[in-house]
Parts: C-alpha cells; structure tokens; sequence
C-alpha cells in the first residue's frame, strides 16, 4: 500500500516531467529534420488520446498535449496514420505532394527518422559535455584492495594492483570496473594489471550476486572481490555508530586494530566482521597524533551472494569521498561526453543481447512504473539525481528506438536499407505483416514490462 501511496504522490510528478522532456526532445528531432527537407507536419503531439490542449501555428501545425502521457508522435502531410510507417490513401494535390513525406528521396526519409534517436543522443551528449565542463567528470583511480579469498585473489591479484583491461575492455576509473560488474554477472573474465613496472595477465571468475537496495529494487551483478582502495580515513557516520560513541571524529585516520594493522578502508570489515560485541583496541591518528580508542563492534545482519543471513561486526562508519573531478575544457569535455554516451549505448546493447539469449533474466525489463519510481528515487538525490536519470534515460530512448523492429524507428531504418539495396521499397503487404508483427513484439515488452513492474511494486 504504502508503495502505491509513493507512486502517485512522489514518483508520478517526477515521471511525467521527465518522461515529458525526452519525449518532446524525440519528437522535436523528427519534426526539425522533416521542416529542413520541406515536409509538413500536420499534428506534433506529447501523449496519445484525446488532446488535452494546444494550438496551431502560422505553418498550420497542430501542437498540443494528450491525455495519454507515454509518449509522442508527429504525424507529417501524407501519413495514414501517427506512425509515420505507410502512406495515406487519400489523393494529394502536386503541391502537397512535394510537402508529403512519402514523396521525398529515399536519404530523405531517413534522415527524418534518425532525427529522433539522434536527438535523444545528442541532448544526453549536450548535458554531460555541459555537466563535464562546469564540474569536472567523476574520476575515481582504477587501484584496488583485493578481498581475501575472493575470486580476484583466486586469480592471483594484490591489493595495490591497478586494473588495465576487463573483459576485453580498457578501464580507464574505477567506475568501468562497477560497469563490467553489472554486465558480467558468473562469466570468467579476462583481466590486464599492472604491478609496479609489471602488466600481468589473468582471469577473474565472478560470482553471481543479488541483494536489494533501500529502495526494494533487485541488483544483480557480478562479484570480482575487489574494492576501491581508498586509505582508512572516517569520512562520517551512519545512525548508532560505536566509533562516534567511543570518541572518533571525521578525518580520523584508523592505523589498526588490536594491533592488527588496517592498510585500506575495506580491510576493516575483514579485521572486525566476527567481533560483534567484543571490545577491541582501534588505534588512530588525529592532527598528528596518535591515540587509542576502545570500541565495540554492533552486530548487523548482511545476506552474502548465496543468499545466506548472518550477522557481522560493524563500526558504522563511511569512507571519506576519493572520487576526484577531473577539469576539462570544452573539447576535453565533449571528448568525455561523447565516450559516456558510447559507453552506455554498449551497456544497453549487451544487455538487451543477453536478455534475448536468456543469460539475463527477462524480469529486468522496465516499463512506466519502474521509471517513475526510478524518478521518484532519483528526486531524493536532487537535481544532480534528475539529471542523471535524465542523461540516463534520454540515450535509452534513443537507441531502443534504434531497434530493427517494425513500429521503432530502427525498423523504418531496415525497411530504407532493404529499398536501397534494391532499389524499391518492400511490398505493401510485406510492410503490413512487418507493422504486425513488430506490433505484437513492442506489446508483448509491454506487457513482460508492466508486469515487471507490479511485482515490483506489490513485492
């Protein structure tokens, strides 16, 4: 109930605004590429359904906004309908016709159906290369702590070894190991590093883990048993912390544990996990000197990727921020844009190939209700959350759109390939059986989607 609750009075505000920013950006880019080669746009509308309100402009296009908020179309001079996917019927005079989108060259009508994708890529492009340019892009060194008997350490890594590649891939942050965490689920993997003056090779064999977030939404990724190596400095506290009770303070550095030396962040939990309610000496430095503390670890409950529950020894603690920004200029920035764009369009792509080849559940397709609470989340964050749900999900849009299936732009793409391969377009009612099955195709997502999303929000 209280799910339900949220999703009308916190999530729903934010998915209309957001869902009605890209949608506008989509259709705007078929509508500026159509209005460049001389096409009429007869109706340019935000929703489906009945219109809501809007207005005609000296061109004679219809703007307005529908009932329906789940997308947009525009529908140009010559359509028979919002799809843009065969021509009317009705007869057209000669100087309509060259106004008609069916009538123009083939580069043409392409160029109007890619201007959606494109715009979607190019808006998210436009944000991060602004977002890089003003703040810096998140930057976190790609060294690691390795976990004690983790599948890294399995694989012969060293706390301090800098990761080169990972699954073929060059890590350049610590946040394209997370990447490769997320898509690689129990998938061996091949690993550069480098030691010292040494490039060593390997190959980490990843263990499957799921856990739930404070939002009740399902994670899955791959365990590597690695960290960040970040220096075992208090950044904060969390609710009931037994460091803050015993007397440590933010920008502590902690030197060990009943003598036990901590080296890095992540080897706190090694040292105190089995600890739970044992007074331990934790010795620290604080302006220069060095002071002891006796603290007594809490016992919380940690579910590990077998699913196992079992309780372990926490200080309550958070790591101070090693994420760094890095200062770009406008190339450097648009540089860096463009790379987060082509990074997540990779990450959409595999995991749409892995969803369809069944190494990924089907469960991880999303449809409204999941995006409005993924927006609804993100607003806890700020505007810095919207933004980037908003980067995030403007590049989906765009390049699901540029799916091979009839009914996305990508299919109307495939059918201009055919008819410049052949040099004529594909039969009438080759494109009606095409429409119909990409149709129950587009339903048949929405339908695994929307149910997705109600055993998300009932669970």
């Amino acid at each position: 109930m209280q799910s339900l609750v949220s999703l009308f009075t916190t999530y729903l505000p934010y998915f209309i605004l957001v869902l009605t920013l890209l949608v506008f950006v989509h259709e705007y880019g078929h509508y500026w590429v159509g209005r460049r080669f001389g096409i009429h746009a007869e109706v340019f509308s935000i929703g489906f359904g009945p219109e809501i309100f809007g207005w005609t402009d000296r061109n004679g296009t219809r703007w307005k906004v529908s009932a329906i908020p789940l997308g947009g179309y525009v529908k140009f001079l010559g359509d028979s309908d919002e799809t843009s996917a065969t021509p009317s019927t009705e007869p057209l005079s000669p100087s309509d016709r060259r106004r008609a989108f069916f009538s123009q060259p083939l580069y043409a009508r392409a160029a109007v159906v890619l201007g959606g994708p494109a715009a979607n890529l190019i808006f998210a492009f436009l944000l991060l290369t602004a977002v890089f340019f003003f703040a810096g892009e998140p930057y976190s060194p790609a060294t690691v702590a390795v976990q004690i008997d983790g599948p890294a350490a399995k694989a012969g890594l060293r706390t301090g070894d800098e990761i080169v590649r990972l699954a073929d891939k060059r890590i350049d942050r610590y946040e394209d190991i997370q990447d490769a965490q997320f898509l690689y689920w129990a998938k061996p993997m091949s690993v550069e590093y480098r030691r010292g003056n040494q490039l060593l090779r390997g190959e980490i064999v990843s263990q499957f883990c799921e856990r739930t977030d404070r939002y009740n939404n399902t994670l899955r990724y791959g365990d590597l048993g690695l960290d960040q190596l970040i220096r075992p400095v208090v950044g904060g506290f969390t609710a009931g912390s037994p460091a803050e009770a015993a007397g440590l303070k933010v920008g502590d550095l902690l030197l060990s544990v009943d003598g036990k030396p901590i080296e890095h962040f992540s080897r706190i939990p090694e040292l105190i996990g089995n600890r739970a309610g044992q007074p331990l000496a934790v010795k620290y430095e604080r302006d220069g000197r060095v002071e002891e503390a006796t603290i007594v670890p809490i016992a919380d409950k940690a579910v590990d990727c077998t699913g196992k529950e079992q309780m372990i020894g926490r200080l309550r603690i958070r790591p101070a921020a090693i994420t760094e920004f890095r200062s770009h200029g406008v190339i450097g920035a648009m540089g860096a844009g463009v790379r987060a764009v082509w990074g997540m369009t990779t990450m959409f792509y595999t995991s749409m190939a892995q969803i369809l080849t069944a190494t990924r559940p089907v469960d991880e397709l999303g449809g409204p209700i999941r995006i409005a609470k993924a927006a609804g989340e993100a607003s806890y964050s700020g505007w810095v959350g919207i933004l980037n749900l908003v980067i995030a999900l403007s590049v989906v849009l765009g390049v699901f759109n540029l799916l091979p299936v009839p009914m996305l732009d990508g299919g109307h793409l495939a059918m201009y390939l055919y008819e410049a391969v052949r040099g004529k377009p594909l039969s009438l009612r080759a494109q009606e059986v095409g429409l119909k099955l990409g149709f129950a195709l587009v339903i048949g997502m929405a339908l695994i989607a929307t149910f997705n999303d109600i055993r998300l929000l009932l669970r």
